[in-house]
């Protein structure tokens, strides 16, 4: 990629000099050049992805996921600081061409989809493939001026589209760019880039935001990054913002054990749907939603005391061996042993499941191996620790989890924890790049991406289930 955009930059190795390319020559030079890069979708020849599309969920004041960010990979985003504006465009047009590639916002459902995108872009023609009702295009300047003469009257023709136009703002950009507090004041969205904010500077930058804020629009929606612990996290809610992003949820060092271990609501329903003869495949798929019963039940099934040669691994499997009735009965324990769930506990089950159904996804490709009972099984496993306080040695061991499940959850080398490190990697925005754990489980960026995409719908579609 870096030697396509050195000759479209004209950084290739010293040679001799040639007469200068005309102006036509140049222009399709650099056509050619982006279009190796990012080929143009035909009947023939559907679109690439050649390169990694991240994700990082983006949780709401409601305590539940908003929707998702998605930006090329961090060490990409990184080249492009003090970059040409022509490498922008190129990023873009790639990350542009990946998502209209999969219909990503029909997989969304209500969730927003915050697309980020450079100033430059906003004349790409893909943006017109891109369903806009749920769609918030997050604009962070690179090196070209930002003159609000010729930029509004195009944020106002998307806005007519149906797009919403959001800022990134960091420390950065305000020095660089004059325009930027003014534009962003007038934006739907702004995204605050707070590790290089202390508690003042982001209090008194939103204040000044809402000061510029015109008369009559609706209020300005904010959005806090990069939030690391939970301190963090409750001083961007008590100051107002809107949206939250960053591992504040999910490092392991910042948080007491969770309050709740098995959701009330959800546990009462499925006793009223066993009660009302509901399809057990039905409640199998509802109690998936849950990793924490999903644990309990394996556990429960898996215990020496059911004699089992074979340990269950299915939900579905594990019902149609209880029955009815010891299902019912099973269920009206977990009442004594439940607490409601707090905003922590949904966000890390609906990543969990998430992340499940992408190694699910993954079974069969590559050198990933065909068995998505266990990949599954692995992906939702891999974060209950969170979940419960306890440390994932106990719970593999409580649960009686297949050899190679087990081992991957410890760490030990092999091609489940390629797999499941591949998982992490295409969750954490701060990875310096998937191509390594991609190339170990034999995967490109399309199938990340691909699979990815479809993990957000089907963990999604699972958990209106338990919420309908």
């Amino acid at each position: 990629m870096l030697d396509i955009l050195r000759r479209l930059l004209g950084r290739s190795r010293p040679a001799p000099t040639p007469p200068p390319p005309s102006p036509e020559l140049r222009s399709r030079q650099q056509f050619e050049a982006l279009d190796r890069l990012a080929p143009l979708a035909t009947a023939s020849a559907p679109a690439a992805t050649p390169s990694f599309v991240r994700r990082e969920p983006v949780l709401g004041r409601d305590e539940r996921i908003a929707g998702y960010t998605f930006n090329l990979q961090d060490n990409l985003q990184s080249r492009l600081q003090g970059k040409q504006d022509l490498r922008h465009k190129v990023y873009d047009d790639v990350l542009l061409r990946s998502l209209a590639s999969l219909g990503i916002h029909s997989l969304l459902g209500h969730r927003l989809a915050f697309v980020g995108l450079s100033p430059v872009s906003l004349d790409n023609p893909l943006l017109d493939r891109l369903p806009a009702h749920n769609s918030v295009l997050m604009l962070k300047p690179g090196r070209q001026p930002l003159l609000p003469e010729l930029l509004l009257p195009r944020l106002d023709a998307l806005r007519q589209a149906g797009f919403a136009i959001g800022w990134v703002l960091d420390a950065r950009a305000l020095a660089e760019h004059p325009a930027l507090e003014q534009l962003a004041a007038q934006g739907e969205y702004v995204q605050f880039q707070t590790a290089g904010m202390d508690g003042l500077q982001l209090d008194a930058l939103r204040q000044s935001l809402q000061r510029q804020r015109p008369p009559q629009a609706p209020a300005l929606r904010l959005m806090a990054q990069e939030l690391r612990a939970y301190e963090e996290f409750h001083l961007c809610f008590r100051m107002g913002f809107d949206y939250f992003l960053g591992d504040f949820v999910t490092r392991r060092d910042d948080w007491h054990p969770p309050q709740s271990e098995t959701n009330q609501a959800l546990t009462l329903k499925l006793l009223n749907l066993l009660r009302g003869d509901e399809d057990l495949r039905s409640i199998a798929r509802q109690i998936t939603t849950d990793p924490v019963m999903t644990f309990k039940l394996l556990r429960y099934l898996n215990s020496p005391a059911m004699g089992l040669r074979e340990p269950v691994l299915t939900i579905d499997s594990a019902l149609q061996l209880l029955g009815r009735e010891r299902c019912y009965r099973w269920l009206s324990l977990l009442l004594f042993d439940i607490r409601q769930a707090g905003f922590r506990e949904r966000l890390l089950s609906e990543q969990a499941l998430t992340r499940a159904f992408f190694l699910e996804g993954l079974a069969g490709q590559g050198r990933v191996p065909d068995r998505p009972d266990e990949l599954f099984l692995l992906g939702l496993f891999s974060m209950l620790d969170l979940l419960t306080g306890q440390s994932l040695p106990a719970l593999a061991q409580a649960a009686r989890l297949p050899d190679a499940v087990q081992q991957a959850l410890l760490g030990q080398p092999g091609i489940y924890g390629d797999a499941l490190a591949l998982a992490r990697a295409h969750e954490n925005p701060e990875t310096e790049a998937l191509d390594v754990p991609a190339a170990a489980c034999g995967v490109d960026a399309a199938q990340v991406l691909r699979h990815g995409i479809e993990a957000l719908d089907k963990a999604y579609a699972t958990l209106a289930l338990g919420q309908a």
